[in-house]
């Protein structure tokens, strides 16, 4: 599938911060808690939220430069990722005010995550009801089967390169997203050639 100028642009724009920040995340951010200074590490715990905002400018660019079908299912998936959020943080807070259970801030560290893969999948379901693929409505421009095998070796690369910096937890957390991720791709694949060798 080739890419239109706005998809590679979105390309150019997205996968630098995105790359950036999961490397911030996994080896620059853990040394926060021994920063002396509160401003070094007020600086340092808020240096992911540049390469962020780089990703939402680059994924708002692709929405605005898009069809006015594909705006629509974005919107839709925008609209199911708000809603579901907004009403799991409503639970959750009713259940910290009542001291059902207890939670700290770093909770909230997985409300951007969850907004981008529940966007993901109400845009392709969107896109589904409009009786386009919903797989298809996620590619960008480039093979789902490869954004997800990219993504695996993204995560290995991480991994081997800095498994003597890494706590056990981060390094549980890598190996479980390279293996997800690459068995991912590779289902994908053979899901791929055989539907292509049905088309023929």
């Amino acid at each position: 599938m080739s890419m239109n100028a706005n998809q590679r642009r979105y390309a150019r724009e997205f996968w630098p911060p995105m790359l950036a920040c999961i490397l911030i995340m996994l080896l620059v951010w853990p040394m926060v808690g021994h920063m002396q200074s509160m401003w070094a590490r007020a600086a340092l715990a808020l240096l992911p939220v540049a390469p962020v905002l780089l990703v939402t400018r680059a994924m708002f660019r692709l929405v605005m430069g898009s069809y006015e079908l594909e705006q629509r299912t974005n919107l839709i998936g925008l609209a199911l990722a708000g809603t579901v959020v907004g009403t799991l943080c409503l639970v959750g807070g009713f259940l910290v005010a009542a001291k059902v259970i207890r939670l700290d801030g770093s909770v909230l560290l997985g409300v951007w995550p969850m907004m981008v893969v529940l966007h993901a999948l109400g845009r392709g379901w969107a896109a589904r009801r409009y009786g386009g693929d919903w797989i298809a409505a996620c590619d960008d421009g480039l093979s789902r089967r490869w954004q997800i095998g990219i993504a695996a070796a993204v995560f290995g690369l991480i991994l081997l390169l800095g498994w003597h910096v890494l706590s056990d937890w981060q390094r549980g957390l890598l190996i479980g997203l390279t293996t997800s991720l690459a068995v991912g791709a590779v289902l994908m694949t053979i899901l791929h050639r055989r539907r292509s060798g049905n088309a023929t």
